[in-house]
Parts: C-alpha cells; structure tokens; sequence
C-alpha cells in the first residue's frame, strides 16, 4: 500500500486553485531528437531507418558503371514502459475535497516524472563514444563565439542549417545572456535577452537552457546539435478493457504522447491514477551533434 503525506487536502475551505509546483523546465522533444513515433503509433515493436553512406560523383563519359552504396541501420525498439502510479486510499479521498479535487494537484508531478525519465534516457546516450565532437569550455567562459565555432563545425559535418539547437544547463544559459553582443539589444534588435531571459537562435542555433542535463562521468554540460543526432519513438499503452478502468491518451506539450488511466480497487480501497508511456531512444547521426564539456 502507499504511503502518502497528503498536507491540506482535508481542508473543506481550500481553493480549487493550487500553488503552482516549481518543476522543471522540460525541452521540446523534436527539436533534439528525429521522432519516429507515427510510424509505430498502432502496433510493432520497434522502428527501423537507415543513415545513407556517403557518395562521390564519377565520370560518365566512359558509361554507366554503378557505384558501390551504403546503409546503416538503425533500430528503435519500444523496450521502455515508464509512468508513475498514484494511489489514494479511500480514508485520504472521504477527508479530501473531492477525489478530483487530488487528481489536479498530484498529475502535474506524475507527468513530470514520466517526461523527464525519458529525457534522462535520451541524453544518457551523449557519450564520447558515440558523439567525438565536443567543445570544452566553463560556464564563466562560454558566449556567442562558442555557438559560432559549433556552427562551423556543424556546417563542415555537413549538417543542413536548419533546425540546429542547443540545450545547455542553465549556468551557461546565464552567462550566454550576458554576452555584451546578446545583451545588447542594438546589435540585433531584440529585447528579449534582457526583458525575458530568452534568446531565439544565435548564429542559427536555438538555445533552450535545462537542468536536468547529466555528465555521463564525461563533465557534459549540453549539446548543441541538429534533430538527426538522436532518435526516439513512442506510443501509448493499449487501452484496458474493463469496467472499472478508464482510460485516455493525450499529447503533452514536450510532444510525448501519454495515457492517463484511472481506476479502484475494490479489494484494497484504493484509488488509482497513473500516467504511462512506452518508448525507444537511439543514437542516429554522430557528426550531427556536439558535446558541451566543462572540462
């Protein structure tokens, strides 16, 4: 059975509005990472794509001899099933306002968890073995010429200019935003920097600062990459068959789909809620993606 400390729900006279929970600021999935998800959406196990081989024109005046070409495949297996269960026992709901009245406080955290387990799972893979390219710079150091240098490097990679992003603690995010060429609205007309904390793209990368960002044991700080460098799919559960289960599958606004079941057991006097999602995560394109290293 659960343990819950459940402070203040017993409180006839409470809002219906809650103090907002200080949660993390969770990235957009699909601008770091290829999603594959509509291709599994109703059934299979897993995904399959391939990153073609490079190619050299020939000479054609001596006829059309074929070339040698290549294939790598990659495979995103649905071999993760994460979610979070609440359960409430039927004393904490009778004491509570409405049973509805929890749900809204304690769903929030619930889809929290889920989003950023597999956040976590996704930038596990950023390793040197699987992505050599990484800039070392501190935190107190880093500005726009450090975007600029990863652009070129992108751009000499050959990755498309396009949909190139980096995701950085927010340490770095700070000092960036200090950087006189940002901070200086002159320089390319924007406010933003010094009215919201926020700076669109900076030599064609967008910046979106994290948290939640894990050295991996290799001091990472982020990375600053293009949507090919990481691959994920995912879908929701089947939906339960039953009476006393219902069920729904939303889209959160990170782009991972998710369902919400609730239920009760009987047996037990409990309440359920859960969020749940199942998923798969691979590397893809490893010049496509820069590591951002302390030291």
């Amino acid at each position: 059975m659960p343990s819950n400390t459940l402070s203040g729900i017993n409180l006839s006279s409470i809002a219906d509005q809650t103090l907002e929970k200080l949660s993390s600021r969770f990235f957009i999935l699909n601008r770091f990472a290829r999603d594959f998800s509509t291709d599994i959406r109703d059934r299979g196990a897993s995904v399959k794509t391939r990153i073609p081989g490079s190619v050299s024109a020939v000479n054609l005046n001596n006829g059309y001899t074929a070339q040698n070409s290549s294939t790598t495949e990659k495979v995103i297996t649905l071999s993760n099933y994460q979610g979070y269960v609440v359960g409430l026992k039927d004393k904490e709901v009778s004491l509570a306002k409405s049973y509805e009245f929890i749900e809204r406080i304690l769903i929030g955290p619930a889809i929290e968890a889920t989003v950023k387990k597999l956040c976590d799972d996704l930038l596990a893979l950023v390793t040197a073995a699987n992505f050599p390219s990484a800039i070392t710079v501190s935190s107190s150091n880093f500005d726009a010429d450090n975007l600029a240098d990863a652009a070129s490097t992108l751009s000499t990679n050959k990755v498309g200019k396009s949909l190139r992003s980096a995701l950085i603690g927010y340490d770095y995010e700070s000092t960036l935003m200090k950087d006189v060429l940002i901070s200086n609205a002159s320089s390319y007309a924007s406010p933003e920097p010094i009215q919201d904390h926020t700076v669109r793209s900076v030599h064609g990368i967008g910046v979106t600062g994290y948290e939640g960002i894990p050295s991996n044991g290799e001091n990472l700080e982020g990375i600053i990459c293009h949507p090919s460098a990481l691959i994920i799919a995912a879908r929701t559960p089947a939906l339960p068959i039953g009476p006393r289960v219902e069920a729904v599958n939303r889209v959160t606004e990170h782009g991972l789909p998710i369902q919400f079941r609730r239920s009760y057991d009987r047996n037990n006097g409990l309440h359920k809620l859960s969020v749940g999602v199942l998923y798969g995560i691979s590397t893809g394109v490893s010049n496509s993606l820069i590591r951002l290293k302390s030291s």
